[in-house]
């Protein structure tokens, strides 16, 4: 089997992680991970759902500040998953935003948090550059973390189960933003 027709088979797993993402930032607000601490979590201002993978139907796209996401969790009842999203991740108290895409968990338009001012004996461009990699790290640690939380809900029959009710008690509940 081909690498395409692999991705093309297990694009429901991003869907239903990106959509956990939602719910979770509403739910939980974030997550405790190991190398970063709490890492908040924020819905930002674009959501694309669409049908879960096999199905037929169109695609509903929320942008903007003032949108309502009551379309969007129309959607989820009836059955559609989130295709794209934008988040945000606050971070040792700094702010990251970026879009994530269900069909191959790529990571699109990453905003960091502003570099510190340079301080005297600082390295110059390197220090610089050296500080941007550790931001983008701590980016990917805590997707990382993410993931792995999920997965471990995701494969656990029993969490499992508990978390399927508990997303479809959320999709109903009237939209509050």
């Amino acid at each position: 089997m081909d690498v395409l027709a692999l991705l093309n088979q297990k694009v429901f797993l991003g869907q239903e992680f990106l959509t956990w993402l939602w719910y979770f930032s509403e739910s939980e607000g974030g997550l405790e991970l190991k190398e970063l601490g709490f890492v908040e979590l924020a819905l930002g201002e674009r959501l694309v759902l669409g049908p879960a993978m096999g199905a037929e139907g169109a695609r509903i796209t929320v942008s903007g500040r003032e949108a309502s996401l009551a379309e969007a969790r129309e959607g989820l009842r009836r059955g559609k998953l989130v295709e794209s999203l934008r988040l945000g991740l606050e971070i040792h108290g700094e702010e990251y935003w970026l879009t994530l895409g269900a069909a191959e968990l790529n990571l699109n338009g990453l905003a960091l948090p502003p570099a510190a001012p340079q301080e005297a004996g600082q390295e110059g461009p390197e220090g610089l550059i050296l500080e941007r990699v550790a931001l983008i790290e701590n980016v990917f640690k805590a997707l990382e973390g993410l993931l792995a939380h999920f997965l471990v809900l995701r494969l656990d029959p029993a969490a499992q189960k508990e978390l399927r009710g508990a997303m479809a008690a959320w999709a109903q509940e009237p939209n509050l933003n």
